[in-house]
């Protein structure tokens, strides 16, 4: 009986501490992608909590951290031919591979080139609504959407 009850008791407390240390062994510590609320050209469109901007001196900034990706999809959402739409300072890319605007579908992609370096983007808005979508470390759907409302 006693070899019983200290085997069990031995298995509770073995068991209890691994579930612990499993419990702690998450990803919590991994450096996530900061999204800082001004860039190098003004305010941070990528900034998660913020939802209104003018339409010039705006950053596309994001740091991701090394070995991290990011992929961000920017959508004219009350877009037309003339306007509604946005545009970017040539020469002010900083580590985005930049896509051909897609006339079709209002879409415009910027796809960060190294981690561990900034990303950043002098970018001008149409008056209008946009959607931002975030693509975090490959993932095949937004790892996080948000609505943006640019007024003058």
């Amino acid at each position: 009986m006693k070899a019983t009850f200290s085997s069990c008791l031995f298995f509770l407390i073995f068991a209890s501490s691994t579930v612990l240390f499993v419990s702690s062994c998450d990803d919590e510590d991994e450096p996530e992608i900061q999204y800082p609320e001004t860039g190098f050209y003004g305010d941070n469109i990528l900034m998660k909590e913020k939802t209104e901007y003018t339409a010039q001196g705006n950053s596309l900034q994001a740091k991701p951290p090394g070995g991290k990706r990011l992929k961000i999809v920017i959508t004219g959402l009350s877009a037309t031919d003339q306007t509604g739409i946005w545009y970017y300072h040539v020469g002010t890319s900083n580590n985005w591979a930049i896509t051909k605007f897609d006339i079709s579908t209002y879409t415009q992609v910027f796809q960060s080139i190294d981690g561990g370096q900034t990303c950043d983007l002098s970018m001008l808005f149409d008056v209008g609504n946009f959607r931002i979508d975030y693509y975090e470390n490959d993932a095949v759907s937004p790892t996080y959407s948000k609505d943006i409302v640019v007024n003058y």
